[in-house]
């Protein structure tokens, strides 16, 4: 077991109240397994890897616990800098904003190579660090931009991101997470803005590195085709709630919470057919419906459905659904 989340509970102090974004979140993540997070913008994804890489802003309320390599690293500070950017990876969404764009490419390599675990960095120490710099550097970073695909590696390397396109940009973040060999990393919308054929090549690239570098990978995506790609088991989140987990191919091609079935209901059929969707909106995190969040917008809700918050239901074979309708 690489990573176990227990009764994880993300809230966040507002003017108006606390938003409570993500309520008693639990699951774990085997060595070598890959994870979708899927659900509609809003539902508290990005939240949750925020969460795990311990990144989330001053006015947010965390409790229950996160452990890595069997350590709870949940408000564990000095254990986080060591773990952020080493063991612990991050693919951020929007490549063309996620660069200083008064950087190369190579001086992006160079700061995440040498500098990555330290607590504070002065001037002096950065500019020393940057002098004193291996000689053998820049053939590292050619190897991990070679092992990404990036074609071209060494105008890359000497490349401004205004210079590269998204689809370029997007294998240059994948070659910085890897660059520390980890053993975990977090794809935040990995293909956003990216057209189909470019998403095609970062996911089958992302799952030749997991297969290679023996990753465990967590996808946040409110794509079901890109979950049903690249994972190998999926939690679907509604409104801050895990609805329904399990295999994903068990998960999108039978479907048992009903706000599963109005997203795979929802997906675009290339056949043609009745395009459906789902009547409503997100819930308010302030004030949010008592009882199951996804009430107000279920076909199949009951009064008990308004009043009571379904259990997790184990239907077997890991396969885990919180809906009164199978209690």
């Amino acid at each position: 077991m690489l990573l176990r989340a227990e009764n994880i509970n993300i809230s966040f102090r507002t003017p108006l109240g606390i938003a409570r974004v993500v309520e008693n979140m639990s699951f774990k993540l085997d060595r070598g397994e890959s994870l979708a997070i899927v659900g509609e913008s809003g539902s508290g994804k990005t939240s949750v890897l925020k969460t795990i890489l311990g990144v989330l802003p001053p006015n947010a309320l965390v409790s229950g616990k996160l452990l890595f390599e069997g350590r709870n690293i949940l408000g564990n500070k000095k254990e986080l800098i060591k773990l952020r950017g080493t063991k612990i990876a991050y693919i951020p969404q929007e490549p063309m904003v996620a660069f200083n764009p008064f950087y190369s490419i190579k001086e992006h390599f160079i700061d995440k190579l040498l500098l990555t675990g330290e607590e504070k960095i002065g001037l002096l120490k950065y500019y020393n660090t940057r002098r004193k710099a291996p000689k053998d550097i820049v053939d590292r970073i050619l190897e991990i931009l070679t092992r990404v695909k990036v074609p071209d590696p060494k105008r890359v390397l000497e490349s401004y991101p205004i210079q590269l396109s998204g689809g370029m940009l997007q294998r240059v973040l994948i070659g910085l997470a890897v660059a520390t060999n980890p053993s975990l990393l977090l794809a935040d919308e990995p293909t956003t803005a990216l057209d189909v054929v470019t998403q095609k090549e970062i996911l089958d690239l992302l799952k030749s590195l997991q297969e290679t570098l023996k990753l465990s990978i967590i996808y946040v995506t409110h794509d079901l085709g890109v979950a049903k790609m690249i994972s190998d088991r999926t939690i679907v989140m509604y409104a801050g709630h895990v609805v329904e987990k399990g295999a994903t191919d068990e998960v999108l091609t039978e479907p048992l919470h009903p706000y599963t079935k109005g997203l795979v209901d929802a997906i675009p059929k290339l056949v043609g057919g009745e395009l459906k969707g789902m009547e409503g909106e997100l819930v308010d995190y302030i004030n949010p419906p008592p009882g199951c969040r996804f009430h107000p917008r279920c076909p199949h809700a009951t009064e008990k459905c308004k009043h009571e918050k379904p259990p997790e239901i184990n239907m077997g074979n890991g396969r885990v659904v919180s809906c009164w309708l199978y209690a």
